[in-house]
């Protein structure tokens, strides 16, 4: 298959690069940076974020992971329009070049996140819960909206926290807890969503090869966790304590009104994968934790 990837040159489309090309595959990947191509497999194209380069495709599937950081500044004004731009303007690219594509891919594959569900929501979450309407959700579901005019089938992947062992949230918590200030947020009873990247990627080929699979699909694992126990058991793997406490007013002190992800969170479920029978390598947190953070661990994603 020939495969783009906008936004691929960051951790998940590293992984997803790497299964792909595993697999035979041909990828382009498109990113706001020159890079030279690794292999005759994969070839990198400098694009703005806003329009797709000419003379690219035909493609079978196109995979958009374009964003800037939800959690990478102050969220200002002028960032909480980065935020929301980046995402809706690369959809709305890869919704116009499929449109112009005389071959059509057979799936769309546009990011979101879990955070659509709002950012502190106490029941637990499904594809079938009613959305949120704090910042977070509104900038997912206008993300999503940018992709709705794609001619063929689309996905909206409503991805979770991801950890990996080189990149994501992971290595910086490590960090964290190996200094001894391993912490609960709050109360520590805010969701915690997650998933290990080697199901991510086995999840996202899941969903290209599953034909009757269309709308938003939840990229999370199925148990369900709470900051608190999160913290807990990887204080646990690394044999590190997790006695500090840090409360809702300082996290906002600090913050401002980026703390909701700290003190806020999501109980989301993968609903729409389990009911078509998608079996996860890594279901619970342990397992996960231990599969990345042992000195002998390596990801076959």
């Amino acid at each position: 298959m020939n495969i783009l990837i906008a936004g691929g040159s960051g951790f998940i489309g590293h992984h997803l690069t790497q299964s792909f090309v595993n697999q035979g595959h041909r990828v382009v990947i498109l990113s706001r940076k020159e890079k030279q191509t690794p292999s005759s497999q994969i070839t990198y194209r400098a694009w703005s974020g806003k329009e797709v380069p000419e003379g690219l495709g035909p493609f079978d599937v196109v995979i958009n992971l374009t964003g800037a950081s939800i959690a990478g500044g102050k969220w200002t004004k002028a960032y909480k329009k980065e935020i929301i731009d980046s995402r809706v303007d690369a959809s709305h690219a890869c919704v116009r070049f499929i449109q112009a594509s005389e071959t059509k891919p057979k799936v769309f594959l546009n990011a979101s996140a879990v955070g659509i569900y709002g950012g502190n929501r106490e029941e637990e979450t499904d594809e079938f819960s009613r959305l949120g309407k704090d910042f977070m959700a509104e900038v997912c579901k206008k993300w999503e909206m940018a992709a709705k005019d794609a001619p063929c089938r689309t996905v909206l992947m409503r991805i979770s926290v991801v950890l990996g062992k080189e990149d994501g949230a992971l290595p910086i918590l490590t960090k964290v807890y190996n200094a001894y200030l391993g912490a609960k947020f709050a109360s520590g009873t805010q969701g915690y969503s997650w998933i290990h990247i080697a199901d991510l990627v086995r999840s996202v080929n899941f969903l290209i090869e599953t034909e009757d699979l269309t709308g938003p699909v939840n990229l999370v694992a199925p148990q369900v966790m709470n900051q608190r126990r999160f913290s807990f058991t990887l204080s646990k793997v690394l044999g590190k304590p997790d006695f500090w406490v840090i409360p809702k007013f300082a996290l906002q002190l600090i913050f401002g009104e980026r703390s909701v992800l700290f003190w806020g969170g999501q109980k989301a479920i993968p609903r729409r994968l389990q009911i078509a029978r998608f079996t996860f390598d890594y279901p619970s947190l342990r397992p996960a934790l231990d599969d990345l953070l042992k000195p002998d661990s390596s990801l076959n994603g």
